[in-house]
């Protein structure tokens, strides 16, 4: 990556190269102050040394200047080296020993030391100033990002910069528009898909309710041969399964093309199961069976009326489906502060092991299911129905002893 595409990087780069020469400019200025404050300390040491000479030796008095005027030789270095060496006056002497040294020391620790603060905190203020501004550009990001996640979809990252980040806002806003652009075909798509879906389900309705009325006409007819009624009967019941049929897959369509919007309520679903039951009376009549609902009082649920009521419908048209005549089926309703449990229990021919993974796919037929009638897609609607709803449906069986479903439903709201 060349840093220097990012303007931001460049301008935090140019700061820091420009405190750094300043600091080096203040260095320069330091040490040269430092050694005019060396020369004024070597200077004062040796008014010190004059004088002292001149108290001590006055008869010396107008050749001390040319003692420290005149220049001096290597020889009289070791000589005045020796001398002083004798007294302990070396090089190994303790720096606070000798005041001059002491307090020029101490006067140059300061400085060096306010130096050094300042330098380390003007890059440092450089750096934070860089993070700052880097760091807020990036919570702007996530700011917008959130929004779009939100489905603000039309929400885009304002950045007109050069560098990573703004080409990471274009990236970011090229998706967003391409995102913007897909869900809007996927709107489009859906209200095509539902308009089709409504043409279709007129177009196979108005034949097939045709039909039925002419196998209707037809069994009004006084037809003496036993077998033509058979035909009439046998056609009756294949064209109301093909009505049910075609309702369901009309229902599974719908559901998978997402254009289905639940309209929640808090309803009673004590009534409902009821109203569920209530359409297979006059067969479980017929065939003997017995049906009853189990609660403790009534119990309410925010759900879709509508779509609940087919989702139980199913549960219980496979219990009676599955039960042999004089069989008993039941509902069971279970609340707790986290969930509503209803369970549709029956003691029909249960269900073989190896289908209980199999059961809620579409259009899965059992080979050791005694029934022929179902088309197999009951289960896998009301599987979905209720996972719209939040939530998921279990299934216990026993062969020869009967199956229980249980609907699973969390309680999202206080009732």
């Amino acid at each position: 990556m060349d840093l220097l595409i990012n303007k931001s990087a460049k301008n935090f780069l140019i700061l820091i190269i420009s405190v750094l020469l300043l600091g080096f400019m203040l260095a320069q200025l330091i040490s040269y102050m430092s050694a005019v404050r060396f020369k004024n300390e070597l200077i004062q040491h040796d008014y010190e040394l004059a004088g002292f000479l001149s108290q001590k030796y006055p008869e010396m008095a107008s050749q001390i200047p040319a003692i420290f005027t005149s220049a001096k030789t290597g020889t009289d270095l070791d000589k005045g080296r020796k001398l002083l060496e004798r007294a302990g006056y070396i090089n190994s002497v303790q720096i606070h020993l000798i005041s001059r040294a002491n307090a020029f020391y101490k006067s140059n620790m300061a400085t060096n030391f306010i130096f050094s603060f300042f330098m380390g905190a003007a890059i440092l203020l450089s750096i934070y100033l860089f993070l700052a501004a880097h760091y807020k550009k990036i919570d702007g990001y996530n700011e917008d990002i959130n929004r779009i996640m939100r489905g603000q979809i039309e929400t885009r990252l304002e950045d007109t910069e050069e560098g990573s980040l703004s080409r990471l806002a274009a990236s970011i806003n090229n998706m967003t528009s391409a995102l913007h652009a897909h869900i809007e075909k996927e709107k489009h798509d859906r209200t095509f898909l539902k308009d089709i879906l409504e043409n279709v389900s007129h177009q196979l309705k108005t034949p097939l309710s045709a039909l039925m009325m002419y196998n209707e006409i037809m069994k009004d007819e006084n037809v003496e041969n036993e077998a033509i009624i058979s035909f009439l009967n046998k056609s009756e019941k294949e064209l109301c399964r093909m009505q049910t049929l075609i309702a369901n897959l009309l229902k599974m369509a719908k559901l998978d093309a997402g254009i289905i919007e639940l309209n929640k309520g808090n309803h009673i679903l004590n009534d409902i199961i009821k109203q569920a039951a209530e359409s297979f009376e006059t067969r479980l009549a017929r065939e003997g069976k017995t049906f009853e609902l189990e609660a403790g009082g009534k119990v309410y649920y925010p759900c879709d009326r509508e779509w609940m009521l087919e989702a139980l419908s199913n549960l219980i048209k496979n219990a009676v489906e599955h039960t042999a005549a004089g069989g008993h089926i039941s509902a069971l309703i279970e609340e707790t502060p986290l969930m509503v449990k209803i369970t549709v229990r029956d003691n029909g021919e249960g269900i073989h092991p190896d289908d209980l993974n199999h059961i809620f796919k579409r259009f899965y037929r059992s080979r050791f299911s005694q029934n022929t009638q179902g088309a197999g897609i009951g289960l896998a609607l009301a599987k979905t129905i209720i996972e719209m709803h939040g939530g998921f449906i279990s299934v216990e069986s026993e062969l020869q002893k009967g199956s229980a479903f249980t609907v699973h439903l969390p309680r999202l709201t206080k009732q």
